[in-house]
């Protein structure tokens, strides 16, 4: 063999020597990494006959797999993606996220009773202890709340100031579906000209899924003729009210400037009664005076 093939293969052979190296170093590092649980809701609480679901996120699974158990009594119910307990409500559904290298194991109970409230635990099958508790509360009733209706903000607002309003509508079992601003018994239409680019509504909910939904009226760069009674009504007709007063600035500077012309006219006034000319006929009638008192003498 010439002397050049034979660099040529040792070449090729050490190239073959430090890819095995690399890749085995690799797999040595990718060994060594723990799986860890990402975290999520572990206190769960639904009403009888909703769907309940208990999320079991996994970072670095790798070849291993997820089991869910209940706790008390010691039932095991999932392996991987597959039922291990024939529970008919009970069901689990597996969601890979290759980009995050996660695996999301979530049990699904449909049509929660109070009999299924307890302790479970996700599991990673390995030598070593790994699992994440969550709890479950399944309620017997769900709680009847009284519908609710209130409106508060601004009551004295300076003209040309923003008038700001808010009104949180509760109802008993879900949050109503809108709410309408009324002034001075006429609907507020964001795009009448009274209201035009200085008038905004907004609208969320408090909660998801919520019962209460909070809207919240500005009225920029405010008017006199803005003042009045405002009313917010909900889609369940209920009804609140607030009067608001716009206070005119302009009519108070007024009266100040009024008022400070009057002290100069006044003092205008007592310069002219103390002019020289007055001071010349009340000595005139002091002379006249003493004249009088020595011819009667």
């Amino acid at each position: 063999m010439a002397k050049t093939d034979f660099l040529v293969v040792e070449f090729k052979w050490i190239i073959l020597l430090f890819l095995f190296v690399e890749v085995s170093g690799r797999n040595r590092y990718k060994k060594y990494i723990e799986p860890s649980f990402v975290q999520e809701p572990n206190n769960i609480t639904v009403y009888k006959g909703q769907t309940a679901v208990l999320k079991c996120t996994v970072e670095n699974l790798g070849p291993k797999t997820v089991v869910w158990r209940r706790m008390s009594p010691n039932i095991f119910l999932t392996i991987g993606e597959k039922m291990y307990a024939e529970i008919e409500e009970m069901s689990v559904d597996v969601t890979r996220l290759p980009k995050y290298d996660r695996v999301q194991t979530d049990l699904i109970i449909k049509h929660a009773q109070p009999s299924h409230s307890g302790l479970y635990e996700c599991q990673i099958s390995s030598t070593k202890i790994y699992n994440y508790i969550v709890q479950l509360n399944v309620l017997d009733t769900r709680p009847v709340f009284e519908p609710a209706l209130t409106i508060n903000g601004t009551v004295y607002v300076s003209k040309y100031s923003n008038i700001n309003l808010t009104c949180n509508a509760t109802g008993s079992l879900r949050a109503p579906e809108d709410i309408d601003w009324f002034h001075n018994g006429l609907k507020i239409r964001q795009n009448d000209p009274q209201w035009r680019h200085r008038t905004y509504i907004y609208k969320y909910q408090q909660e998801v899924p919520g019962r209460s939904l909070v809207s919240i009226l500005t009225v920029e760069r405010s008017e006199e003729r803005d003042a009045g009674t405002y009313i917010c009504r909900s889609s369940d007709k209920d009804t609140q009210s607030i009067t608001v007063h716009v206070l005119n600035a302009d009519k108070g500077v007024q009266k100040r400037e009024h008022g400070s012309e009057l002290g100069p006219k006044s003092n205008h006034q007592a310069s002219r009664n103390s002019s020289p000319s007055s001071h010349v006929l009340d000595f005139v009638l002091y002379l006249a005076t003493i004249a009088f008192v020595i011819v009667n003498r």
